[in-house]
């Protein structure tokens, strides 16, 4: 029996190749695969495909179709899945993976990159040399040194562990807030787990890693950066809503913290007149920092070796909704290709 899989329309670049580059499709094999006409999930769209693999749309209670019609698995490219609806994929029998492994190096060095651009002051010092203000170069150009410095991370999981194996070179104090974490996991990092208060207490440099969930919403308020030390830099390229964006430009206005390397904001694209978008003190990027060749290769991998283990009646590695593997549902249509 033909295992039929899809790949959402922005995965395309309207001819029929790829709009994300290498994204290793011969990872598939000899599975049939063709490219969805809309950008958006429907029923009717979804109906008859085995797996889809696909990038930025969202899945609702009205994406998919009855279950017998409902994907086997759809893959996403990226980690987050805070436009997933779970609860739907599982009662649809269909699992729903993730690319944790493919998204690990290059979204950690991202990571590094914003974070030493805005320690660095890039925005503030390319504008010097773009706006004839050389001058200014020295008395307006202090920037900070990563090392000597405590820097913490919110989430220790493959991108926070990642992220302190490239800064092992500078000498760094390692904190960490993850209340799914042990010490004892986080001592393989040589990182100390700390709660949230004494994080923001005594962090020179704060990188946001975690999903965007009910309990992480505003994780960063006014009264956390209130306690901050006004050097610190907050780095968040997770999801723009972990911090209260409001709280967050007051406290960059006043000077009450020193600066934010942003790729994520609470609504994207940002108005035109977000605050955060003319600040010297703020490197902002659209939500691409992570996007280079390594990134889309790396979690087409990921996401294609899924729907290959799956073609095979094969249970692939990063499922999210888990519960789904023992629904009839799911057992049935995976039996047709056991």
């Amino acid at each position: 029996m033909d295992f039929q899989v899809g790949l959402s329309a922005d995965l395309g670049d309207g001819e029929n190749g790829f709009s994300w580059g290498n994204i290793a499709i011969e990872t598939l094999g000899q599975l049939p695969w063709t490219f969805l006409k809309n950008k958006e999930f429907t029923p009717a769209e979804v109906s008859g495909f085995d797996a889809i693999a696909f990038g930025a749309p969202a899945v609702t209670a009205e994406s998919l179709p009855d279950s017998a019609d409902a994907p086997l698995v759809i893959s996403r490219f990226g980690v987050g899945y805070d436009n997933i609806d779970l609860a739907a994929c599982t009662r649809a029998g269909t699992a729903f993976t993730i690319t944790p492994d493919g998204s690990k190096k290059p979204v950690a060095t991202a990571a590094l990159a914003l974070t030493l651009a805005t320690q660095h002051r890039l925005t503030a010092k390319s504008n010097l040399a773009r706006h004839d203000r050389w001058s200014e170069r020295l008395s307006n150009g202090m920037g900070q040194g990563l090392n000597g410095k405590t820097v913490a991370t919110i989430g220790l999981g493959n991108i926070g562990t990642e992220f302190f194996r490239l800064i092992a070179p500078f000498d760094c104090l390692r904190i960490s807030h993850d209340p799914w974490k042990t010490q004892e996991e986080a001592t393989l990092h040589n990182v100390t787990l700390v709660d949230l208060d004494t994080l923001c207490k005594t962090a020179d440099v704060i990188v946001v890693l975690a999903a965007l969930t009910p309990e992480t919403r505003h994780l960063i308020n006014a009264s956390k950066l209130a306690l901050m030390k006004s050097n610190v830099i907050i780095i968040n390229i997770s999801r723009g809503a972990i911090i209260d964006e409001l709280a967050l430009i007051a406290a960059l206005q006043s000077g009450a913290i020193a600066g934010a390397g942003l790729d994520v904001f609470e609504t994207e694209p940002p108005a035109p007149d977000n605050p955060l978008l003319t600040m010297e003190n703020v490197v902002a990027t659209p939500h691409n920092i992570a996007w280079t060749d390594e990134l889309a290769y790396g979690m087409g991998l990921s996401a294609f070796t899924s729907i290959s283990k799956i073609s095979q009646g094969l249970i692939p590695e990063f499922v999210v909704n888990k519960d789904v593997l023992t629904t009839p549902q799911f057992l049935t249509k995976l039996g047709r290709f056991k």
